[in-house]
């Protein structure tokens, strides 16, 4: 027997030395080369000081996890090294987590943690500097032990110390734990076994959560304040990111279904639901269903452990859908643990032919591996968009003359820009910014152009005498973080300092609207550049008029002739230069060249302002039910403006 039990170990090991093999060399060699999420930042800062007042983390404060990137941070010389270590370690455990609750399968454990550790949901969250993976893996190991412990006290023992630890890691993962600890509770009663292991479970559990509670309360000034920031966070959650912030109707549930669909094939097998799908995606979308159809059709449906990972299953997602924000992808981590198992518990029930299971497993690990790796290329070697504009900033602009205003990118700029005076943080105080942008300075820096209301544009304008000096955008493949994977950087400067001849037409006379160089011609109404139908231009939108200023020489009459593409159908746009109108006309829904008559009169020998004035906005999300992911409010697309002699 003792021979026996010998050789299972080592049937046991040696898959989880393999999984071990691959994956730990794989996460150490890619992990992120910034700090890529608001959250991320706030995670490093906690590490030099925890305040919950400050966001440093924001609640609950994920103690457990700053006390790891601590320890972490005495042996690596910054807080991205120590916490993106951090992840990668979790990454590895998460796979083995997965593993060990293939039940004494291993094909199903290793084939299932392969999946999970391979699929750009699964790698990529692993090596930034978040807390999703630290959390999914102390769940995973949590209901390992629980599992084990159903017929040995001491697995119950240690299930229940690490849920409580949970709690302090990641809470809002900690409900397929609890769950699981509720029903064990329940089934050693209905046994009417000793209750001397529920005791000491009880006392694990309890020690767990004192571990991280006591230090925590203590930190923030006592459980009072600790519950009123607990209590002010979740009023937060479910007003930004729930289904219950907004109007429970028909079309808010479609386009939350959606979203949660669209992340979840995004972000594990490449596929979008908001653009069409040509030959290449059928094909994938074929071989994705080849691997998962088969798998859950033939999962033991008869056993209650299939109904126990569908269950779990089924509480993530209701727990996703219904609380959190969709557009974050890691928040859906914790849901492919009970899905793969489901799959690959599947393939292993397949006897025959038997190399079908392994070959099918290994074909879809092949799969995900060239589909994430290339995405982890970019995550280690690319720095987050904020990064880029913040060193973009600081190589040309002097911190003694500027002035900084920042939103969703506000972090990453109290962090890589410390000398730079910061004047948007938490709320906007137009008196402030007003205060600042009227002293002695020559550049109002703005990251995150699209996300300032127009109260905020007209303060940091000085109303009108800061004007565009130039813009760029910096950004990232989405795949890669989701989250400002675009920064829109403009800066401002006052109107004197910007020479007429910068103002001036390119010698053809065009204005290519999503050049490189077009910023400073561009005033408010402009979205950032993009592809819109094949053309690289920008949509106006946000307000009604869309501005273009520009210098002309004067005594001419010019051909205006502009490219251009309206969303919503029944689009006019009336045109003004100098707030004399010249034309009006309604536009297609396709790319069309429009031309009008400037009269000379109507040019004036400084800055001219071309107006457009549209008389639809309308969101795409709105338009299509749903169908759409653009919450914008768009009006018409433009790719150029020319202008030329009618006689040319």
């Amino acid at each position: 027997m003792r021979v026996k039990a010998v050789r299972h170990l080592a049937t046991r090991s040696v898959p989880a030395l393999l999984l071990l093999a691959v994956l730990l060399p794989l996460y150490l060699a890619f992990r992120s080369a910034s700090l890529d999420d608001f959250d991320s930042y706030s995670f490093a800062l906690a590490l030099r000081q925890f305040s919950l007042d400050l966001q440093q983390p924001q609640p609950p404060g994920f103690p457990v996890y700053v006390a790891l990137g601590r320890l972490l941070l005495a042996v690596c010389q910054d807080a991205r090294s120590a916490l993106t270590l951090l992840g990668a370690l979790a990454g590895v455990g998460v796979a083995l987590g997965v593993y060990g609750l293939g039940e004494r399968r291993p094909l199903a454990g290793a084939g299932a943690a392969l999946l999970v550790g391979l699929s750009p949901m699964g790698w990529l969250t692993a090596e930034k500097a978040l807390s999703d993976t630290p959390g999914l893996a102390l769940t995973l190991l949590a209901m390992w032990a629980l599992w084990r412990g159903r017929e040995r006290p001491l697995g119950f023992v240690l299930g229940a110390l690490v849920a409580g630890l949970g709690l302090g890691l990641r809470p809002q993962d900690s409900l397929p734990t609890l769950l699981l600890l509720a029903g064990l509770i329940v089934r050693h009663l209905r046994l009417r076994r000793p209750l001397q292991g529920l005791g000491l479970g009880a006392l694990a559990f309890a020690g767990g959560v004192l571990f991280w509670l006591l230090p925590t309360l203590r930190t923030v000034g006592g459980l009072s304040v600790y519950l009123t920031h607990l209590t002010a966070h979740s009023a937060h959650v479910r007003q930004a990111d729930s289904l219950f912030g907004a109007s429970l109707t028909a079309l808010a549930l479609r386009g939350r279904a959606v979203a949660f669909a669209d992340t979840l094939l995004l972000h594990t097998v490449g596929l979008t639901l908001y653009a069409r799908w040509g030959w290449p995606q059928v094909a994938r979308a074929v071989m994705v269903a080849v691997v998962v159809l088969p798998g859950l059709v033939t999962a033991d449906w008869r056993r209650s452990r299939t109904w126990l990972l569908a269950g779990w299953a089924a509480v993530v997602a209701a727990q996703v859908f219904l609380f959190e924000a969709l557009d974050r992808p890691r928040l859906l981590l914790p849901l492919l643990p009970p899905l793969a198992l489901l799959i690959a518990s599947g393939w292993a029930q397949l006897r025959r032919p038997r190399w079908l299971a392994p070959v099918a497993l290994a074909f879809a690990a092949f799969g995900l591996l060239r589909l994430t790796l290339p995405l982890a290329a970019q995550l280690s070697a690319i720095p987050a968009p904020p990064v880029q504009a913040a060193a973009y900033v600081a190589a040309r602009y002097p911190p003694q003359e500027t002035v900084v205003a920042a939103a969703g990118s506000f972090r990453a700029v109290q962090v890589e820009l410390p000398a730079y005076r910061l004047v948007y943080l938490y709320r906007f105080d137009p008196a402030a910014v007003r205060a600042a942008v009227q002293g002695p300075i020559r550049y109002v820096v703005i990251f995150d152009r699209e996300q300032f209301p127009d109260e905020a544009l007209s303060a940091l304008s000085d109303d009108g005498r800061l004007v565009p000096l130039e813009e760029r955008t910096f950004s990232r493949d989405p795949r890669v973080h989701t989250q400002h994977d675009q920064v829109r950087l403009q800066v401002l400067t006052p109107a004197d300092q910007v020479p007429l001849e910068a103002l001036s037409l390119p010698p053809d006379g065009c204005l290519d609207i999503g050049g490189g160089e077009d910023g400073r011609y561009l005033e408010r109404g402009w979205y950032r550049a993009e592809d819109i139908g094949g053309v690289i231009g920008r949509w106006a939108g946000q307000v009604s008029t869309s501005t273009v200023r520009l210098a002309l020489p004067v005594g001419h009459v010019y051909r205006l002739t502009l490219r251009a593409l309206a969303y919503p159908d029944g689009q006019e746009v009336t045109l003004r230069v100098n707030g004399e109108p010249i034309g009006q006309f309604g536009l297609t829904r396709s790319w069309e060249t429009y031309t009008v008559t400037v009269p000379g009169e109507v040019v004036s020998a400084g800055v001219n302002r071309l107006e457009l004035r549209h008389t639809r906005l309308v969101a795409p999300f709105d338009q299509t039910g749903g169908g759409s992911s653009d919450r914008r409010p768009l009006a018409v697309a433009y790719d150029w403006f020319c202008f030329s002699s009618p006689d040319d």
